[in-house]
């Protein structure tokens, strides 16, 4: 069973105290670079140099007893609902006992396996740990079959495997994996087993963690106890418990004592923040406040500012170059540092927190984070400039004064200087920052703890002037057939700029150009490269900007149903930043911050426009969205504005943001637009052919169905002068028939049917001769619908026993038309439209429903039982 890792509180910069796997993954990175930069030839080697060690010392597991020390677990053997039990298998009993004298925990877990499913996800025992301090004692392993043990603890089935799952991210820690994937597991069976992992990182003064207990799955019987010296003062602060411990002192032991039962998994959305945690757990510390964690921190990390080699002459030179100038000496040690080490961790061992001499990091010329930080500050205090490292949590974010004092809680390292009497924070594994002096931007961290002597709290970080993406697509378009020019110029500024310029740095200019192009592929399909890309990059102002030109052709699509051609335009980039949260989620939801977008979308249509200027604004305390529509001349301009104010949603702002969501995905981040060439220059004309043709089947239609009405009815015996009024589903019969023909009527005025400029629209060749007689066809089909059914309405009206037969024509009339229509389009103009399919089918479903109707029901009957005699006035 899988207990989820504890995200807030048991990060750091290297690997972690305890590492269960099976129960929880308590990992962070300690440094989350923008844009990681780094040889692939040299991440080989830290791949082979990790496979290598791990042949060369491999760890070796212990079979121990179980430990004196541990509390009795009493059993529990109530089975839980079968519908709280998933993926076919439930943790029985998770056990965690910590001694803190002993340095010691204590594991004990019991699987049981319900299904097929539980077998394939249960069978394998995995614990992780690191060699360099901690001890691995298995004590039992046992397969409990119809209650019956089969000791499968074999230590030569266990494969030491180094686990270095962080080499995508440039660290390197040391731990290993001890992994039994177990033969011969069944349905029912029940997996137990127990070990002790022994030792604590030697970097850590005193003691510190995370105790968890509850995890994402189910847990039966959930017990966990921490047993330390009744004279240490440990600090314990309770999240979301289940219920309150035990506690208990025997023999100069205090005991804390957590059991519950039944305990449901936790179920997490990706939408919320990683500082929220709905787990019930608890917060370990033997610090009693941020000063002694300072103190450890400038213990193991003291600045430096005398060197050796390589780094003693470049601060000599950096003094040289720039004298008294501290804003100058400072921008260059922040670019010495950030661009020209890279970013490499690592981290075995006490290494984990303690960083690297100086000039052993200079010299290598690679770091992690807190290595880069104690390089950078070393270099500012030996130039004269106040500077310390300082630690911070890169998602706690502020929310780290919800937690009792402990190194463990921070996750990265960076850089506090003071310089002119300004305070500037620097986070070294940045590169390629410009811009002049102080002048720098800092990721919104909000809390960091500043190792500076007599320091003994947390510090507020203010927040640096974050940098916007201004964006502008224009589309030159001259006529619905000639390729449209697309020209993007994109101007980034301060940490955008930063962004951007790291990525050009990183992947290169060719590859940025390949990776823009296959982008707008995704929209236009018929798009090439025009030139290549345009970079200016101004370093003083930090601002860049790009220009991207491209060639589109087939830019239109054509409406075949309206005669039309149509574009569309949507705010992608704005679109992205929108999480699709649903209904479930009842967590604040995390968004992308800084975020300040500005995107403006121009198409100049040799044509003009004849539209409207238009103006929308949504305003929130965590957002804002801004929308112009605007013409000039011949430009439509689309401008879309989107910030975000902070980096969550909160709770009581989630109904609305939800909603705006709704609303910007609808419609306010898109627009499309119908072209017709010169037809809305052209000044209104009728066309009399399609006004006569009308006329025709009018009278055509008036006169048959007189003829038809007026048919005397023969057969019958008597004669009955009314029937019983209209009823039921013969009123929506009415309805769909009347609505039908004004349908009919509005498609025809609002499309131009009537119009000359319609009729004109393709005017040679072929095509003309093609597009002229489908208006025909057209006009005259509709026409007839609307005739046909006014006749079948007047029917009813009237009651006469043959309204069924002819509203069963009506319909076969109208089946027969759409299929006419669609091959018309299809095998003369090669227009399958898929629009044309789903109105024959809509057709057909629509007839085979009223005529059932029609030839079933006893009201229709009823109804429509009044003939015709002779000499009715109609």
């Amino acid at each position: 069973m899988n207990m989820m890792p504890d995200a807030n509180v048991q990060a750091h910069y290297g690997p972690p105290f305890f590492k269960f796997t099976i129960f929880f993954y308590f990992h962070l990175q300690m440094q989350k670079p923008l844009i990681p930069v780094i040889n692939f030839l040299f991440g080989l080697f830290i791949v082979a140099f990790t496979c290598g060690n791990a042949q060369a010392n491999t760890p070796v597991i212990h079979k121990t007893p179980k430990p004196a020390w541990i509390s009795a677990c009493k059993p529990y053997d109530k089975r839980p609902s079968e519908r709280n039990i998933r993926n076919g298998a439930y943790g029985e009993l998770v056990e965690e006992q910590i001694n803190v004298e002993e340095k010691a925990v204590y594991n004990h877990v019991i699987t049981a396996i319900v299904s097929e499913s539980g077998v394939q996800s249960n069978s394998e025992v995995s614990v992780s740990f690191d060699p360099s301090f901690e001890r691995l004692d298995f004590h039992e392993l046992t397969v409990w079959r119809n209650n019956k043990p089969q000791n499968r603890l074999i230590l030569t089935a266990f494969k030491m495997l180094p686990e270095e799952n962080e080499l995508d991210k440039f660290i390197y820690n040391g731990t290993y994996s001890a992994k039994y994937i177990l033969p011969d597991i069944r349905k029912g069976d029940r997996i137990e087993y127990s070990y002790t992992i022994t030792g604590r990182n030697p970097i850590f003064d005193k003691f510190t963690r995370s105790i968890y207990f509850q995890g994402s799955d189910l847990i039966v019987h959930q017990y966990t106890t921490l047993l330390f010296a009744a004279g240490r003062s440990i600090n314990i602060k309770p999240y979301n418990l289940l219920s309150q411990p035990k506690v208990s002192v025997t023999g100069g032991l205090k005991r804390y004592e957590w059991e519950d039962f039944q305990v449901p998994g936790i179920s997490t959305n990706k939408f919320q923040p990683k500082w929220v945690n709905q787990y019930a757990h608890a917060q370990v510390s033997e610090y009693n406040n941020w000063e002694q964690i300072i103190d450890w921190g400038l213990k193991i990390n003291p600045i430096q500012t005398s060197f050796a080699g390589e780094l003693a002459d470049s601060v000599t030179n950096l003094k040289k170059q720039y004298g008294k100038d501290k804003e100058k000496y400072f921008r260059a040690a922040v670019m010495l540092v950030q661009d020209e080490v890279r970013y490499m961790g690592i981290e075995t061992g006490p290494y984990s927190h303690k960083a690297n001499r100086p000039d052993k990091v200079f010299k290598q010329r690679y770091g992690d984070c807190k290595d880069k930080s104690l390089l950078l500050a070393s270099i500012l205090n030996a130039g004269g400039i106040e500077a310390h490292m300082a630690l911070l949590n890169t998602d706690l974010l502020d929310k780290i004064d919800d937690f009792i004092p402990s190194p463990s809680i921070f996750d990265h390292a960076v850089v506090v200087a003071t310089v002119n009497n300004k305070q500037v924070w620097v986070d070294a594994t940045m590169s390629n920052q410009r811009g002049k002096g102080t002048d720098l931007y800092f990721p919104p961290y909000l809390k960091g703890l500043v190792l500076k002597a007599g320091g003994d709290n947390l510090t507020d970080i203010k927040q640096s002037k974050t940098g916007r993406a201004s964006i502008v697509e224009k589309y030159d378009i001259k006529d619905e057939f000639a390729p449209v020019k697309f020209i993007v110029t994109s101007t980034y500024s301060l940490d955008r700029a930063d962004d951007v310029r790291d990525e050009i740095a990183t992947t290169g200019i060719a590859q940025l150009e390949k990776s823009y192009l296959e982008y707008y592929s995704k929209t236009y399909n018929k798009i090439e490269a025009a030139d290549s890309i345009i970079i200016k990059d101004d370093q003083s102002k930090n601002e860049l900007t790009t220009i991207e030109s491209y060639k589109i052709t087939n830019f239109f699509k054509r409406d075949s149903v309206k005669g039309k051609y149509t574009a569309d335009f949507y705010a992608d980039d704005i679109y992205r930043q929108l999480p699709d949260v649903n209904g479930q989620v009842k967590t604040p939801v995390s968004v992308t911050y800084p975020y300040n977008m500005d995107y403006t979308i121009k198409v100049n249509l040799h044509n003009g426009w004849d539209i409207e200027n238009e103006h929308n604004e949504i305003t929130r305390n965590a957002y804002k969205f801004i929308s112009d529509k605007t013409v000039s001349g011949n430009e439509l301009a689309l401008r879309y504005q989107f910030t975000y104010f902070k980096n969550y949603i909160p709770l009581n702002e989630l109904t609305a943001f939800k909603k705006d969501v709704k609303d910007l995905e609808g419609d306010k981040l898109s627009y499309r637009f119908y072209y017709i060439p010169d037809i809305k220059k052209v000044p209104f004309r009728l066309n009399y052919l399609m006004l006569i043709i009308t006329l025709i089947v009018t009278c055509a239609f008036a006169y048959a169905g007189l003829k038809i009405f007026k048919r005397e009815t023969t057969n019958r015996q008597y004669f009955i002068s009314t029937g019983p009024a209209l009823g039921g589903w013969l009123i929506w019969l009415m309805i769909v028939l009347i609505s039908t023909s004004l349908g009919i009527i509005k498609i025809l005025l609002d499309d131009g049917f009537y119009t000359l400029s319609q009729w004109d629209l393709i005017t040679t060749g072929i095509a003309g001769k093609m597009h002229k007689a489908f208006l025909v066809f057209d006009v005259t089909g509709y026409i007839s619908m609307v005739c046909f059914s006014t006749f079948c309405v007047m029917l009813m009206f009237k009651k006469r026993d043959i309204t069924p037969h002819y509203i069963k024509m009506y319909y076969a009339f109208v089946i027969a038309f759409l299929f006419l229509d669609y091959f018309f389009n299809a095998f003369v103009q090669n227009d399958f439209s898929n629009y044309r399919v789903a109105q024959i089918i809509k057709a057909i479903v629509v007839a085979v429903v009223w005529t059932y109707y029609l030839n079933v029901s006893t009201r229709v009957k009823q109804t429509f039982v009044v003939p015709y005699k002779a000499g009715e006035v109609v």
